[in-house]
């Protein structure tokens, strides 16, 4: 007898509109905060989230994210319950907003616009403002694999000065590097590297003294590990 192979079975019209309705949502409230931002802050590739916006199936996972970052909730952008982004702002926009639902956490070389994002958000995972907090990509592999190239950091400006310890941003010379540092008997310091190639290093209190502490990374994304 001749065997079957099992087909996947095609998508009903109803779904179909379904998905392309979660994903108008989606364009939507990412467009709140821009939609590059919101794929770097929530860690989803941009290739996935353009995706997802022209009616692809969706991650529960990365669209949780996205739904965070841009502060709505899962009901609106799944099935269009409860209440929607309060504003948009264009593609290309060149004044971020001022007050209102959103905010915009600049880059710490004040280069192009910044992010764009939610206030709601902002302030239920910092509780502040943000006026102190700046945006940060990673260069080389020294916090490899916690921190990977070009992943987004932020950084709180008002945490200079190391308590216990944390991840931190230091200004050396014409680089900004970023270790784990912990504070030691006496003032000094322990930088450390999260990859084995690179050794840990003692900072003595007189050279702790002159380490310019940008500030502690309070939040990091990025594209998924795999």
């Amino acid at each position: 007898m001749p065997r079957h192979r099992h087909r996947k079975r095609p998508l009903m019209d109803n779904q179909i509109q379904l998905m392309r309705e979660r994903g108008e949502r989606l364009r939507q409230a990412a467009r709140t905060i821009g939609i590059t931002h919101a794929a770097k802050a929530a860690g989803v590739p941009y290739t996935t989230l353009r995706d997802y916006m022209n009616g692809g199936e969706m991650k529960f996972s990365s669209v949780a994210a996205l739904a965070r970052v841009c502060g709505v909730s899962l009901d609106w952008l799944a099935y269009g319950v409860g209440t929607p982004p309060a504003s948009s702002s264009p593609l290309g926009s060149d004044a971020p907003p001022r007050g209102g639902h959103q905010a915009v956490i600049p880059w710490l070389d004040n280069r192009d616009e910044g992010l764009r994002i939610s206030r709601t958000w902002l302030e239920k995972t910092f509780q502040q403002d943000g006026t102190s907090l700046r945006l940060l990509t990673v260069t080389g592999d020294a916090m490899s694999p916690t921190l990977r190239e070009d992943d987004l950091l932020i950084v709180d400006t008002s945490h200079q000065h190391v308590q216990g310890g944390g991840l931190y941003a230091l200004a050396i010379e014409d680089a900004i590097l970023i270790r784990r540092l912990e504070r030691r008997l006496g003032g000094g310091l322990r930088a450390l590297a999260d990859n084995e190639r690179y050794p840990a290093q003692e900072v003595s209190a007189e050279e702790a003294s002159q380490i310019n502490v940008i500030g502690e990374i309070v939040w990091s994304g990025g594209s998924p590990h795999g």
